[in-house]
């Protein structure tokens, strides 16, 4: 979503009231959060991998919050308003996910709403519609900073400084696969649980705070209540649980459970963790009486689908493993690289070439070498197919909020950035400093007896992520051009008789599960499809400068190539749930 949010001060010509929740007091807090979530599920619908920012959509948007479902535009009840927005132009959005999160935090985070249902009128209506244009009014508050403080004296560092500044919004314009994703949970479990350290802490973690008796069940309750989670009615993720499913009960209070946390000021970049909604994803609507269910709203898909793995990580160690001092923050961050990260990233390749004999992966055990009396792990993952080898690091991390790199809001901020630290510890150094600088040392030291050395060899350096932000927005295009500078520190020429170093590639796990179908069935060509990419987004061909192409990710390419087929075979029918 790359739209220009508008401004409640730009659409109304009017400043901001001085105090916005003011305006939607009067209308309770359920039906404001049921208002929002139904706006953002039709920014994302159920049936779609990505966001989608028509202006179709947005005034489907604004008609949903007039209550406005059957009338065509010319006959809606805010037409008025659709006329207006109809005369912007056509990259401006009235709503965002980011809009709709803000929005939702700032209602849960204050009680002050009536509890009476009034009747609903344009008035009532359109003031929930302008809070949420005064939400979009303070997320774009940072933009001054670019006129305020001269970003041409940057030069070069622009684009990185711009990385930067743009995360907290960036972050939440990805998403992906909810059943690959369950998988990927499912996957994490399992290795914890076979943990001779964390495995009896998952279950007493599992079982003390979600009150359930086994992983197992924990994970079947999530998955199944998400799938059956849509009412097409109500264009929305809307859960109704019957009063005597006490397991399930119990797993959903834990997941609408009111988090008691300070939300930080308006002008602070913290705001956009959202950590309130990542840690509750659920609201639990207020039981009515004579009736033998319980319901609850889901705020955001995605959060209540990484309730389960990413933000799964991050509660296991902040609310078990670090108060109980079960080990250090390093001991947890190993665990999730090396005994899941390292052997997921390897059972999605071995799936994906298993019918490409001709195709050799080599992962990390085969890859350590000692030379010159050292050990030394050359790469994560080794892919060759004749003259062209992909060399791999699979980083598991994600950002932390806590070392400044998502809460860049000035120029001086950016240069308090250990921006070294950042290469290093996304692989970067590792790809440039050892894994290439040293190929033609180790190349020979590598069990691939058909790999002809003598040949020139066409080097694909790419970096796994975890993290969707590392992927997703501006960051891939900025760590390109991070990366040859790199090359040219380390005096590695691109292009010698021996070789020819491609641009940096970085991939989402995500994406890795979405096109293992398509490489086994032969659908795709893993180094064409790589080619297609890097031809995509090519900075240095002038044609990619129109609507700055040169800025698409690898995902964009993976949706040129792959239409169908990403669920993988193996796990699209949630068999191995039940196992």
């Amino acid at each position: 979503m790359w739209g220009y949010l508008i401004k409640y001060s730009d659409f109304y010509a009017n400043p901001i009231p001085e105090n916005p929740i003011d305006l939607i007091l009067d209308i309770p807090k359920e039906e404001l959060i049921a208002t929002l979530v139904a706006i953002n599920t039709r920014l994302k619908r159920p049936d779609s991998n990505h966001f989608d920012d028509s202006r179709e959509t947005q005034i489907e948007c604004l008609k949903t919050i007039f209550l406005d479902k059957n009338n065509p535009v010319h006959l809606s009840f805010c037409r008025t308003l659709i006329n207006r927005y109809s005369l912007t132009p056509k990259n401006h959005n009235l709503f965002s996910r980011v809009t709709c999160l803000y929005a939702m935090q700032e209602i849960i985070n204050n009680e002050g709403f009536t509890s009476e249902e009034p009747e609903y009128n344009f008035d009532n209506r359109e003031r929930i519609f302008k809070f949420l244009l005064i939400a979009n009014e303070q997320i774009l508050t940072g933009d001054k900073n670019y006129r305020e403080e001269g970003y041409k004296q940057l030069g070069t560092d622009f684009f990185e400084f711009f990385m930067f500044r743009e995360l907290h919004h960036n972050q939440y314009n990805e998403c992906s696969n909810a059943i690959n994703i369950f998988y990927k949970s499912y996957f994490l479990f399992n290795k914890i649980e076979q943990h001779h350290l964390f495995g009896k802490h998952f279950k007493n973690f599992i079982t003390w705070f979600y009150k359930v008796e086994s992983t197992k069940e924990f994970l079947k309750h999530i998955i199944w209540t998400f799938i059956k989670s849509y009412d097409e009615v109500l264009g929305m993720r809307y859960i109704n649980i019957p009063k005597d499913n006490v397991d399930a009960i119990k797993i959903l209070d834990s997941f609408s459970t009111k988090v008691e946390y300070p939300i930080p000021t308006k002008d602070d970049l913290r705001t956009f963790d959202f950590f309130p909604l990542k840690k509750s994803p659920l609201f639990k609507c207020k039981i009515k009486e004579n009736k033998d269910i319980v319901s609850y709203i889901m705020y955001d898909e995605g959060f209540y689908i990484e309730k389960t793995y990413s933000i799964f990580i991050n509660d296991f160690w902040f609310d078990y493993l670090k108060p109980n001092e079960v080990c250090t923050r390093k001991d947890w961050g190993n665990f999730i690289g090396t005994d899941f990260y390292e052997p997921f990233t390897e059972d999605i390749l071995k799936e994906s070439f298993s019918t490409r004999p001709d195709i050799i992966l080599k992962s990390t055990n085969q890859l350590q070498f000692n030379i010159e009396g050292t050990e030394i792990e050359y790469a994560d993952f080794y892919i060759r197919e004749k003259q062209n080898v992909a060399l791999f690091e699979v980083k598991s991390g994600f950002i932390p909020l806590d070392h400044g790199y998502k809460t860049v809001a000035t120029i001086e901020d950016f240069k308090n950035l250990d921006t070294e630290k950042f290469n290093k510890d996304y692989g970067l150094s590792q790809l440039a400093e050892k894994t290439l600088k040293k190929f033609h040392i180790y190349k020979s030291e590598i069990d691939d007896l058909h790999f002809n050395y003598q040949r020139k060899v066409q080097i694909y350096p790419i970096i796994i992520v975890n993290d969707p932000i590392v992927s997703s927005g501006i960051v891939p295009f900025v760590l390109k051009r991070k990366f040859n500078e790199l090359l040219e520190k380390q005096k590695i020429n691109k292009k010698t008789k021996e070789h020819n170093i491609k641009d940096l590639i970085i991939i989402n796990i995500s994406d890795l599960q979405e096109m293992e179908q398509s490489l086994k069935d032969k659908k795709i060509d893993f180094f064409g499809l790589l080619e297609l990419y890097l031809s995509m987004s090519d900075y240095t061909n002038k044609a990619n400068h129109k609507g700055y192409n040169f800025l698409r990710t690898f995902n964009y390419a993976l949706a040129v190539q792959i239409k169908d087929g990403l669920i993988p075979n193996r796990i699209k029918d949630i068999k191995w749930l039940e196992d």
